[in-house]
């Protein structure tokens, strides 16, 4: 799923406070005529009649349920003139009131008035209004109410009465003070424990949690009370356990107002549309005026805060319990209602709690079934992974003789080489780059310098035609982004093939900006040629196959952040780690599915037949393509088999040569190492053969001191069909001759290849999928993940339109059906 809120922040405005007791004025000590005192002098109506009068009676009134009742008491005993009833006086909360004598002395007292003035200007949290709703309610909630905190023990509440601000490690070691079973818990508590509505009833400003963790994490960007933190008691947060090591500077799950959104974040100070509907009571209808979000805010934003400070270990419901210090009758509602069941959502969705660790959520009401996932790739391990957490052992089918599916390398060449993916596109936020760090894997961020060297005579575009070679990147990207505009603005506008769209843009645009000699200067076409090129190795199809409407469909969405990253240890890793400790039946493929009935028979091609409550499905789109009508009893729906052909199944293959020296370094810049250069073809056919090559020089990682200088490049497009065409060796050499060609002065020994046969492989038969012309791209993407009758799921970067193509969407798939299947089973 994708967390972000599309929005900018809004200003907040915060409603004037109307009660006659409140100051006006923040910044000076005086007390000017009130606005509600001002607005009754010059008002001819009857004052009774007024509906100010009538709103400020409505705010200074406690509800009768509470006169009568354990709860007729006032909470803060502050007056020597308190009344003990709160008849006449102010809710506090559903539960909690006060007398009108401790009410005016906290702001007109001489004890108090200081310290409230001086709270007062505290709590402004970086607003500008001179007054804020409810201020003397929101100091009594900072400040007055007394702390209920749980027995570590025996889990009863107590009532802690201080002005000191607790932190996390106070409530942490709590215990009975005179044991356990001489303690006997108020006897109020138990109505407040028993009342799952208790904030609809709340008609006070919610309190505010103090010592938080998040508050770090969104105080320069945000007004932190509307994200449920109180700015004045954050002196001391504690995180409790400190992490193995830091990894904020790859989580930043919280949007920062005024800048691009990216993947894999929440707005904190709005519920997403998912948690609406799971959390639908406390859904605001009117976000400037309603409150109930609020405590559902406060506990997920600290959870997250805990999950970016620490990613290594499971958070549980204790430790979240540690960290909700607020006043009040609030924490009881929030431990006994809110904090198991927000956890197990952030959960069971991946946003939390998902990784390469090991634990299994406890309190999900799940019945036993069985469920199987077809495929042990990373989107099927990555379900099976998060299934375990969730307390379900799937079943693995997988085909071949190895887990990883096109996550697998070589290593013969004395270094980790990914015959298929390697490369963490954006490695902010990413869960790949999150498993590397969980699991201790290395990887490298890459720098975007990339030359560009002519194939036939060696020179370096970048360093002696760079005015050129800037002009052309300049131009190139134009069109694309006069592409995007056209079907932004103009809805009908029918789709065409890229790369015919793209050179009636190309045109139109140079000759408007009377640059239309370029397309005669040889150069700029082949460079023009080279991006396209490298287009079509993004999409592992020819440009003349893409569709101009929905080629990066995916644009739309926040994308990872930061730097493109190589996992130097080879991605194969991930899934070695990954798959431990599951059951995965290797050389087991599936040759039937038959979901006719109420349990799923899965028949294999050895005959064995198993049945199932569940199945998720992870074979690539290739697969399904040749398979889909013999594979599945009754055939798939008609919308899913057009989805499944409609879509491209793109495919690129790899070559990699061992040298016995890094001659390219002619090239770098400075201390800098070239970690990638382009090759400029001279033909317009040869651009999609080798056209970038990957600089993977390094150590085995086996305590060799030795250095493997290794570059790898790729065929794709028209040129792909070579590596079934020609031998290894051949492949290999046609791969050396081409860096003859671009490093002329340069004596060339290779010293081993790998070359990889993706298309050939009848398992995977791709490396990723691509939009055709006359395709819907979301649409598409969207229909091959519905599940069928809650029966069977699909994963897979076929199925996750938001992030197609990559390892990481392929893992994200892989928690997003893990999730769907518990839920569809019970719910949190």
């Amino acid at each position: 799923m994708k967390r972000g809120h599309l929005g900018l922040l809004k200003p907040k405005i915060e409603p004037i406070d109307e009660e006659e007791e409140e100051e006006e004025q923040v910044f000076t000590r005086t007390r000017p005529i009130r606005a509600a005192a001002a607005a009754a002098a010059n008002s001819s109506e009857n004052p009774e009649n007024s509906p100010r009068k009538r709103q400020k009676a409505r705010s200074r009134s406690v509800s009768s349920s509470l006169l009568g009742t354990l709860f007729d008491c006032c909470v803060l005993n502050l007056s020597d003139n308190c009344r003990k009833t709160v008849e006449n006086g102010h809710s506090i909360s559903s539960t909690e009131a006060c007398c009108i004598s401790c009410f005016h002395l906290l702001f007109r007292g001489k004890d108090y008035e200081n310290q409230f003035f001086e709270w007062k200007k505290k709590s402004i949290d970086g607003q500008f209004a001179a007054r804020s709703d409810q201020y003397v309610k929101r100091f009594i909630n900072s400040q007055f109410l007394p702390y209920y905190i749980r027995c570590q023990k025996c889990e009863k509440y107590e009532r802690l009465e201080t002005t000191e601000t607790l932190t996390a490690r106070q409530i942490a070691d709590y215990c009975c003070p005179n044991g356990c079973e001489s303690f006997i818990e108020w006897s109020a508590i138990s109505q407040i424990r028993s009342d799952a509505k208790w904030y609809q009833k709340n008609n006070g400003y919610p309190p505010l949690l103090q010592n938080s963790v998040a508050h770090a994490l969104l105080a320069q960007n945000y007004v932190t009370r509307s994200a449920g933190f109180d700015v004045t008691c954050q002196m001391s947060p504690d995180l409790l356990k400190t992490p193995r090591k830091c990894a904020k500077n790859v989580m930043n799950m919280f949007y920062v107002p005024y800048t691009d959104v990216i993947a894999n974040i929440v707005h904190p100070e709005f519920m997403e549309a998912d948690e609406k509907l799971a959390f639908s009571q406390f859904a605001d209808e009117n976000e400037a005026v309603d409150k109930k979000s609020i405590y559902y805010l406060q506990v997920r934003n600290t959870i997250i805060a805990m999950w970016i400070l620490n990613p290594f270990e499971e958070i549980t419901e204790k430790m979240v319990e540690m960290q909700i210090i607020v006043r009040g009758h609030a924490r009881i509602f929030i431990l006994e209602y809110l904090i198991g069941r927000v956890l197990r959502f952030l959960t069971v969705k991946g946003v939390v709690n998902y990784g390469a660790f090991d634990f299994r959520l406890k309190n999900l009401d799940l019945k036993p079934m069985k469920v199987a996932i077809i495929g042990a790739g990373l989107s099927g391990i990555s379900a099976a992974r998060h299934l375990q957490h969730l307390g379900i052992d799937p079943i693995i089918f997988e085909a071949q003789n190895r887990c990883g599916g096109r996550m697998n390398d070589d290593k013969t060449l004395g270094v980790a080489v990914g015959r298929g993916a390697q490369i963490i596109v954006g490695n902010i936020n990413n869960p790949i780059t999150l498993l590397c760090e969980q699991l201790d894997i290395k990887y490298r961020n890459s720098n975007f310098f990339c030359p560009l060297i002519d194939e036939t005579t060696g020179k370096c575009f970048t360093k002696s035609q760079k005015n050129l070679d800037d002009q052309v990147d300049l131009h190139y990207n134009f069109v694309l982004d006069t592409i995007r505009n056209k079907f932004s603005t103009e809805k009908n506008a029918q789709d065409k093939s890229l790369e015919e769209m793209f050179e009636e843009i190309s045109k139109n645009l140079l000759e408007a900006a009377n640059l239309k000699d370029l397309q005669k200067i040889k150069d700029f076409r082949k460079l023009i040629d080279f991006h396209l090129g490298n287009l079509e190795f993004s999409c592992g199809a020819k440009v003349g196959q893409l569709s101009a409407k929905e080629f990066d469909h995916n644009e739309k969405y926040g994308n990872f952040a930061g730097e493109h990253a190589v996992i130097i240890d080879g991605a194969q890793m991930i899934i070695e780690k990954l798959s431990k400790n599951l059951e995965v039946r290797l050389n087991s493929p599936v040759k039937l599915i038959d979901y006719s009935k109420k349990k799923i028979q899965i028949h294999l091609e050895t005959g064995e037949v198993e049945e199932f409550d569940k199945v998720i499905v992870t074979c690539s789109l290739a697969v399904l393509k040749m398979n889909m009508m013999k594979m599945f009893h009754p055939p798939l729906p008609k919308e899913k088999r057009k989805a499944i052909l409609d879509l491209g199944a793109g495919l690129i293959e790899k070559v990699a040569v061992r040298f016995d020296r890094r001659f390219w370094s002619s090239i770098d810049v400075g201390d800098k190492k070239t970690e990638y250069f382009g090759k400029v073809s001279t033909r317009k056919q040869d651009r999609s053969l080798f056209n970038i090559f990957y600089d993977f020089t390094g150590k085995n990682g086996a305590g060799e001191e030795e250095e493997s200088f290794v570059l790898m490049s790729y065929v794709t497009a028209e040129h792909v069909n070579l590596v079934n065409e020609k031998t290894d060796e051949e492949v290999a050499g046609m791969f050396v001759e081409c860096l003859r060609r671009m490093f002329p002065k340069e004596k060339i020994v290779p010293l081993g290849h790998m070359v990889s046969h993706w298309g050939a492989d009848p398992y995977i038969g791709m490396s990723y999928t691509f939009v055709p012309f006359n395709t819907a791209g979301d649409q598409t993407y969207n229909k091959l993940k519905e599940s069928i009758s809650d029966k069977l799921f699909f994963a897979g970067e076929h199925t996750i339109a938001s992030e197609p193509q990559t390892m990481t969407g392929a893992y994200m798939s892989g928690l997003r059906e893990a999730g769907k299947v518990v839920l569809s089973v019970c719910r949190i």
